[in-house]
């Protein structure tokens, strides 16, 4: 299933008074809930710049990711689902890991995703739909403008099970 959560960050940050005065911003978090997730910034930060780099590989890299991902056609879109959780992905620009000149066009590439039609999400066509191949290239694109020299998937926050 497929969640939209890009109309969540179009909401102005707005303030409101709680009974303990604690300030909530727009997604209704609290200062000290906020301080929380930054603890974790650089984990979110990883999610995004992982996700991204997932989309510039072909079936055979992706193939290759099976130890890690252990499902990667599945786990490409969740990957890229989970790194743009509101809170998550508001956190690591809060905290200018990423800048914000950058948000629309994270955001814009999450909408692109989101819009690739079921019967798309096929491995005998990963490699050769028009479709994929743009989006290999605005992954491309996208982590070029980050900044990030590597296609190597992160696996620093990643825990591997090894079969005995």
């Amino acid at each position: 299933m497929k969640f939209n959560f890009s109309n969540l960050f179009k909401i102005n940050v707005e303030k409101e008074s709680l009974d303990n005065d604690e300030q909530v911003d727009s997604l209704g978090f609290t200062k000290t809930e906020l301080e929380e997730y930054d603890k974790n910034v650089n984990f979110y930060y990883t999610n995004i710049v992982n996700a991204l780099i997932l989309y510039t590989y072909n079936v055979e890299q992706l193939y290759e990711m099976a130890p890690i991902l252990i499902d990667p056609l599945t786990e490409l879109y969740e990957e890229l689902d989970y790194a743009f959780l509101p809170v998550l992905f508001e956190t690591v620009f809060r905290n200018k890991l990423i800048n914000e000149n950058y948000k629309e066009e994270l955001l814009n590439f999450k909408v692109e995703v989101d819009q690739i039609p079921v019967e798309l999400w096929d491995w005998e066509i990963l490699d050769t739909n028009e479709v994929w191949y743009k989006i290999r290239i605005d992954a491309e694109n996208l982590l070029n403008k980050l900044n990030i020299k590597t296609r190597i998937f992160n696996t620093d926050f990643t825990t591997i099970i090894f079969k005995k």
